[in-house]
């Protein structure tokens, strides 16, 4: 690579001062077999399936027992059709209600045990980014978007789902029902501790990420999950791509200006699928960053520059996500969209 080149006649930059990383930011949490040797990986790299954008499903909105179908949504203080009251709806208004109500009335339930469940961890008074957007990038990361179908209950009613009902279902699975096993690189940081300067707010070091992004996603093409909110809240996104630049030299190696892509938030549920369509969101981080070489130019830790984008952790659901128990129906309501054309990163917004 031409990065020596660059290295050796560009100057250094005295003030950018290089960390390695400790071991709460080890790369090798993720896969020990990653290389970190910089003239060997990839400057840039995106997945071949890239994931769905969708909702967080806020909780002050009613997670998803919200009726988004509508020109004006709303998710609580609504009462749900009777078995019969359903039988006499037509398509269309079968098609207004929320993703929970949807999925009970396909099981036969018409005492709505999923909707009730949902009634218990929603509340208008809820922070207003709490949701599942941790399910949502489970879900997003290990399943294809999936395609509106119209599937018969026990009684022979024709029950639509939208692209949104059944991504919503998923993530609601991801979320609360599937018991992930993760490795995370980086630490939380919360609003205490970066009043008073807790090692957890450094947010993930950029070498740990560089080696991550490069190998996870450039080598390996598997997704990861940034949490990209680097204070108090939690922004949980599905990683797809990153380009790298090496533009100089530093005290300990090289700068790096870089992009990291992401799939981010719908504002507002779709029918249809959205990967490969205008309607798809495209979120980046914009990466400035030392990275710090030993003498054989392996990468062993970084900094941040003043104006980076900085992401708290990445995490990485190891476990596959089965449709099983109380979520059985999925089985049957998941159909992925066979095919679907990703677009070039940075395209988008």
């Amino acid at each position: 690579m031409h990065f020596l080149i660059v290295l050796a006649a560009l100057l250094s930059t005295p003030s950018a001062r290089a960390d390695r990383w400790n071991s709460a930011n080890d790369p090798g949490i993720m896969d020990p077999s990653f290389v970190y040797e910089l003239s060997k990986l990839p400057t840039a790299g995106e997945l071949s399936r890239r994931p769905w954008s969708e909702t967080y499903w806020p909780s002050a909105q009613g997670s998803i027992n919200i009726r988004w179908n509508l020109p004006q949504p709303y998710g609580f203080g609504y009462a749900s059709p009777t078995r019969e009251q359903v039988a006499k709806m037509s398509q269309d208004e079968l098609k207004t209600l929320s993703p929970s109500e949807k999925y009970d009335i396909f099981m036969g339930r018409y005492d709505y045990p999923l909707k009730h469940e949902v009634e218990g961890i929603a509340t208008p008074r809820a922070r207003w980014w709490s949701g599942i957007c941790d399910g949502w990038s489970i879900a997003a990361t290990q399943y294809a978007e999936p395609q509106p179908v119209t599937l018969a209950n026990p009684d022979g009613i024709m029950v639509p789902f939208g692209s949104s009902d059944v991504k919503g279902l998923i993530s609601y699975h991801a979320a609360r029902h599937f018991e992930v096993q993760t490795r995370q690189v980086g630490a939380r940081c919360h609003t205490a501790g970066r009043v008073f300067g807790s090692p957890n707010c450094s947010d993930i070091n950029p070498g740990a990420l560089h080696v991550i992004l490069a190998n996870q996603i450039g080598l390996k093409k598997q997704g990861f999950v940034v949490e990209r909110d680097p204070g108090n809240q939690i922004w949980n996104q599905p990683a797809y791509g990153f380009k790298f630049e090496i533009v100089g030299s530093s005290a300990h190696g090289v700068q790096v200006h870089g992009f990291l892509f992401y799939a981010d938030e719908l504002e507002k549920s779709e029918w249809e699928p959205v990967v490969g369509t205008p309607k798809f969101v495209e979120g980046k981080l914009e990466l400035d960053y030392t990275l710090d070489l030993d003498g054989s130019g392996r990468i062993i830790g970084g900094s941040w520059l003043r104006d980076s984008d900085r992401p708290d952790f990445v995490w990485l659901p190891v476990n596959h996500m089965v449709f099983a128990s109380e979520m059985d129906g999925l089985n049957r309501i998941y159909k992925p969209v066979a095919a679907q054309a990703s677009g070039s990163i940075g395209a988008s917004r």
